[in-house]
């Protein structure tokens, strides 16, 4: 009876372990680790942005949390297909070219990644993050910690399955309280 159940178990954890080198959602997403041309298959519009299904009811509870607590939260950013993420990191890299002309392309590329993700390396392009912004300062991208909702989200994002991708510790980019990625219930990926 006993091997039986250390059999089942080992089976399950098996499966689970599975499942989350299969499904994106689970996979970690950098500068250094790509997607390549992955696109999910379960986008629908939520608030006029395309988001994955499988967040819908959690970033639902997310934005309706906030609004008890005085504060109006939409997302502004979802899916982003890697053809879209093309043509937006060029935008940046366009933009920081014109800021400083004696930039060669090489630079102003290295510039827009410290905010800006390349092709293939953007969470947007998981279909589970999104960039969510307030109302208090208009829906404009800030990390003001004296906003309201940017100190909300920092303590309130995990109740809803939802963690900052890119903290004030971080490394890889700059400090985005506004950038939530969603990941199943009770997991969320290992430190560094």
């Amino acid at each position: 009876m006993m091997i039986k159940r250390y059999f089942f178990f080992v089976l399950i954890i098996s499966v689970l372990m599975y499942a989350q080198q299969s499904d994106p959602t689970y996979k970690k997403v950098s500068k250094t680790i790509s997607l390549g041309e992955y696109a999910p298959q379960d986008i629908v519009m939520f608030m006029g942005k395309p988001i994955s299904k499988r967040i819908v009811p959690d970033l639902k509870r997310l934005i309706k949390a906030a609004k008890q607590d005085g504060l109006t939260l939409k997302p502004v950013s979802g899916y982003r297909s890697y053809s879209h993420q093309v043509k937006t990191f060029k935008r940046w890299t366009d933009r920081e070219l014109k800021k400083n002309p004696r930039l060669t392309r090489k630079q102003a590329e290295a510039i827009a990644n410290t905010y800006s993700a390349r092709p293939g390396h953007s969470e947007h392009q998981l279909g589970t993050t999104v960039d969510i912004l307030s109302s208090e300062n208009n829906y404009k991208f800030s990390s003001d910690q004296k906003l309201k909702y940017v100190s909300w989200l920092e303590k309130n994002a995990g109740r809803f399955n939802f963690k900052i991708s890119f903290p004030k510790d971080g490394t890889e980019y700059v400090y985005e309280p506004w950038h939530i990625r969603w990941y199943p219930s009770k997991w969320y990926p290992p430190k560094k």
